[in-house]
């Protein structure tokens, strides 16, 4: 029954910019990146610049992005397209997150293969199909991390708008990965945990530089595991919690 109500929201879609971000996202980071090396910040190289960048803010802004297209298309119409409907408004807002997280796994995707390529380029051929695998599992497990936020950023965009989400998420994104994500507390703040498994997954820290092999701030296999299962949880209670919101609220 999900998988129809999954259907009919991907539907809305068609031909629509939510679907074009996923090629129009990574083409942003792209340029970004090479901006970065050009003017000497991303030290690391072009994969690590990729990364972090995605990590702080990109990720971010692109789940707000995402979420503020998909309200917007029963938004305008002032939800009139769902009152018509004998539909489940719970499953109609999990299906929106769905969407929303099969979009964010096809960048990731994307970014692993950008990724590979660009270490084709540096390292060649072989270097670069070794760690084939390594790069799509990293970006996988960063996707995880970042799920939370796509219910929460469900519910930010229909309480204080676009332009309020984009602040919040952005200054929190920053602050997450530039400062908690360094210290101890960052188990305590949601938006540290992409930064941390960055750091943990693809040797980068928030600055672009590589971290040493022996860092206190890498973390060890049950920490990041730990750490993905934490992450994967919380996106299940928010996403539990603003269902039952969303379904309120319409029918108000």
């Amino acid at each position: 029954m999900l998988l129809t109500y999954l259907k009919a929201e991907n539907l809305k879609f068609k031909r629509s910019l939510f679907r074009k971000l996923i090629l129009f996202i990574p083409a942003a980071l792209i340029l970004i990146s090479m901006v970065f090396i050009f003017v000497g910040i991303g030290l690391g190289g072009f994969s690590s610049s990729l990364v972090c960048n995605w990590c702080m803010p990109i990720a971010a802004l692109g789940v707000v992005i995402l979420c503020h297209l998909v309200n917007n298309k029963d938004m305008k119409h002032k939800y009139r397209t769902l009152y018509s409907l004998p539909i489940d408004l719970k499953k109609t807002f999990i299906s929106k997150t769905l969407l929303i997280t099969l979009n964010l796994l096809i960048i990731s995707f994307v970014l692993s293969v950008i990724t590979v390529i660009a270490e084709i380029i540096s390292s060649g051929i072989s270097v670069a199909i070794g760690h084939t695998g390594y790069y799509v599992f990293g970006y996988v497990l960063l996707w995880l991390s970042l799920l939370w936020q796509i219910p929460f950023c469900l519910f930010l965009d229909q309480k204080i708008g676009f332009t309020g989400s984009v602040i919040i998420n952005f200054l929190a994104s920053a602050i997450g990965g530039l400062f908690f994500s360094l210290t101890p507390l960052f188990w305590f703040f949601p938006y540290s945990w992409s930064g941390r498994l960055m750091i943990t997954l693809f040797g980068v820290l928030p600055n672009g530089l590589l971290v040493q092999a022996n860092s206190r701030l890498i973390l060890s296999l049950g920490k990041s595991l730990l750490l993905i299962l934490v992450s994967v949880l919380t996106m299940l209670v928010l996403l539990e919690i603003f269902s039952r919101w969303f379904k309120r609220q319409v029918y108000r």
